[in-house]
């Protein structure tokens, strides 16, 4: 389990390499709603946060062995900057079906993108069996460093919302939500958490209602699927943390993807569009709580974008 203090350090330490994201107010959204941006973070995702500080708390010896991790995109952008960053070589197993904006990223700053797999759970599998002899793995979400480097998102709300009563989050492995609702919960206890999942990538909505909902690989979401490893740390934080768990179709996606675009001006993913999803579909209530939903990424191929506007 992380603490309060470990999202403090985390914050500390990224505080010098990572500006505050903007949190920006959506009025055609509802009443007090605001969207936490992280689409305008480094590498246009919240990932950045949890692999740059993973990285940063390796030692030199785990760095120098080079680090390995598997990622849908995201993650995988994001440890290949903290990697460039600290001078350590980094191989990325990636899904073959990722976008190739997300495969660009990670050549851009220099690491190995290794097309593996039909889907994130073979690319996982084939990034762990090689971490055992040639490098550090750093998990998308199942670490501690990696969980209080996203909580930080939670920490910047708090400051930049001091009256927020409710936070929205995206939800895959979990690594986001546990590190905000951690954040959240003992910065300000009677705040309420929803975590977001999409019909597609149904993980962490199975473990808590004990339901067993498929993977849905072919998804706008794609950035979210994938089951939860076993044992994963993730699961009891947000157990402990989360208050509830709701879930968004496809076509919620798309029509929230659209909606950023024509009415926010951003250019957002289908993962990073399910919270503003619950909202405009009312899986959520619009009630005037002040609410901030957080934005998880906008890294999104030209095909994809151009297939929801049509």
């Amino acid at each position: 389990m992380i603490t309060l203090g470990d999202i403090i350090r985390a914050h500390q330490r990224l505080k010098p390499l990572l500006p505050y994201t903007p949190l920006e107010p959506a009025p055609d959204l509802g009443e007090n709603i605001h969207l936490k941006l992280e689409n305008a973070n480094r590498t246009h995702s919240f990932k950045i946060r949890g692999a740059l500080n993973a990285v940063l708390s390796l030692d030199d010896n785990a760095r120098q062995q080079g680090i390995i991790a598997a990622s849908s995109g995201n993650h995988a952008q994001a440890v290949a900057y903290a990697s460039h960053l600290t001078g350590a070589k980094a191989q990325i197993l990636m899904p073959k079906h990722t976008p190739n904006k997300k495969v660009n990223g990670v050549k851009r700053y220099g690491a190995t993108p290794i097309l593996f797999g039909d889907n994130y759970d073979e690319a996982e599998a084939e990034a762990l069996q090689r971490a055992k002899t040639e490098g550090t793995w750093v998990s998308p979400y199942n670490d501690p460093q990696v969980i209080a480097g996203a909580g930080t998102v939670g920490v910047e709300i708090v400051e930049q919302l001091p009256d927020v009563e409710r936070v929205v989050v995206c939800v895959s492995g979990g690594g986001l939500i546990a590190g905000v609702a951690t954040a959240v919960k003992e910065l300000k206890p009677d705040v309420e958490v929803i975590g977001v999942n999409a019909e597609s990538a149904p993980a962490m909505y199975n473990v808590f209602y004990e339901t067993d909902k498929p993977q849905v690989w072919d998804t706008l979401a794609e950035a979210l699927s994938g089951e939860i490893e076993a044992g994963s740390v993730t699961v009891p934080i947000s157990q402990q943390y989360v208050d509830d768990m709701v879930l968004v179709s496809e076509e919620q996606i798309a029509v929230a993807m659209r909606w950023m675009i024509a009415v926010q001006g951003w250019l957002v993913e289908g993962g990073g569009s399910v919270g503003v999803a619950s909202l405009l579909h009312d899986v959520l209530p619009r009630d005037g709580r002040v609410t901030a939903v957080v934005v998880s990424g906008g890294n999104v191929d030209p095909e994809t974008v151009q297939s929801i506007l049509s």
